[in-house]
């Protein structure tokens, strides 16, 4: 006998919340791997080119890609991912490209959909949203690594 939609929508919910720190770690580790393995290929590459301004500009496209790939990952992934990029985005610790990428997500970091907001607040306060709320800016002020403003 088939599970009444109430019961496969829940299950489907604690699946989904009990596995989703593993979906992040898999997707963390797949792109870092993919990161690392460009700039292996890239070292095996500038072994063959005996002209130092080629192979320092294969490094600087290669820092490029690195960067954007970088920035993409922490990004989407948010979180912890997010203030590790706003540190690896210090001028002493990362290639210039880098910095350069990553840094911008000191003051711009991605903020949350309001449809997230949403759930979560209604789920913290068990109450709906206008119940709590006279008023909610969608966008918001600010957004960081760990929270964000609205009004």
């Amino acid at each position: 006998m088939p599970l009444p939609l109430a019961q496969v929508q829940e299950l489907r919910d604690r699946l989904s919340d009990r596995f989703r720190p593993w979906s992040r770690s898999a997707q963390f580790w797949v792109r870092a791997i993919d990161i690392y393995g460009s700039y292996k290929v890239c070292q095996l590459r500038t072994g063959f080119v005996k002209d130092e301004e080629e192979r320092e500009a294969m490094w600087e496209q290669q820092h490029e890609i690195g960067a954007q790939k970088m920035y993409s990952l922490c990004s989407e992934l948010g979180g912890l991912f997010l203030k590790a990029a706003q540190i690896l985005g210090k001028p002493d610790l990362a290639p210039t490209a880098w910095v350069k990428r990553l840094v911008t997500l000191c003051d711009k970091a991605p903020s949350t959909p309001i449809e997230v907001v949403r759930d979560v607040v209604e789920k913290q306060f068990c109450k709906s949203f206008d119940e709590i709320f006279d008023f909610f800016e969608v966008e918001p002020v600010g957004s960081a690594s760990i929270a964000q403003v609205r009004v």
